[in-house]
């Protein structure tokens, strides 16, 4: 039930055995064997971080070549920490892949049933990846504190649920993300949460007015509650902010650092 990185044709990746075996691609990047230079050294894969477009596209280019994959093979949404998700069918094939213009807007959510790939950045927020093999669907989901606390997860299982796909058949994963180790809030944000959430588990006193959160725990509760079945849900456990060697963080490095790629992509079907 854990994350195994691989190594592919020319870069190294987090997969998943068990989904792989279902005919679902899914991927996690590194930041490593790109064609970035300093502070986004390398393998940066976010066209808007202020690094070089040419290298940016360079790179994007290496990632989806190990998934076999062309421009026009995948989407990507614009990703404002908001809650919206939205279905992806051919039509849209190819948007956000190589420009920032074409990207779906106000999206944080993909869902499809076509062979299309999907693909979010992240550099701390969870990367939360759902596949419901009855409906033979996958989905995306990109959950900063925002899109957790607002409850992203349970937008892409409401439609699937809609689509005919049972929450209790549903497999998530969520991916590297910042730990609890590293995340730090205010009072008032902890105060959010404990409004918002059955379960606060996921919150920890450090000091007065001070807390740290398990943003993935907080999803993990949320997708249990919602009826998801705590043995299809595979979490990893390493820190974006804690490993520089392998990821980009934001939290971290600050606003000048890269984005690793998030990819599901349904095979065979």
């Amino acid at each position: 039930m854990t994350w195994e990185w691989y190594q592919g044709s020319a870069l190294e990746y987090l997969s998943l055995p068990a989904w792989a075996a279902e005919g679902i691609e899914i991927g996690f990047s590194s930041r490593l064997g790109g064609a970035s230079k300093p502070p986004f050294a390398s393998l940066n894969l976010g066209l808007h971080v202020n690094d070089k477009q040419g290298e940016v596209l360079e790179n994007r280019r290496r990632w989806f070549s190990e998934w076999g994959a062309s421009w026009s093979d995948l989407v990507i949404g614009e990703q404002v920490h908001g809650t919206r998700v939205v279905w992806v069918d051919k039509g849209m094939a190819g948007r956000g892949a190589f420009c920032l213009e074409t990207s779906l807007l106000n999206v944080d959510g993909l869902l499809t049933q076509s062979e299309l790939g999907l693909a979010a950045l992240f550099a701390d927020c969870v990367p939360i990846f759902f596949y419901h093999p009855r409906i033979k669907a996958v989905g995306i989901a990109h959950a900063g504190w925002k899109g957790t606390l607002g409850k992203i997860s349970l937008n892409v299982l409401k439609q699937l649920a809609e689509a005919g796909g049972k929450t209790e058949d549903c497999w998530v994963a969520l991916g590297p993300s910042i730990g609890s180790c590293c995340y730090q809030i205010d009072q008032a944000l902890a105060a959010s949460f404990r409004m918002n959430f059955v379960q606060n588990d996921f919150l920890s006193a450090l000091g007065p007015g001070s807390f740290s959160l398990d943003l993935r725990e907080a999803n993990r509760s949320l997708l249990i509650e919602a009826g998801v079945k705590p043995d299809l849900i595979w979490m990893s456990s390493a820190c974006t902010a804690c490993d520089s060697t392998k990821f980009f963080s934001h939290r971290r490095d600050g606003a000048l650092t890269g984005r690793m790629s998030a990819w599901i992509r349904l095979v065979g079907i």
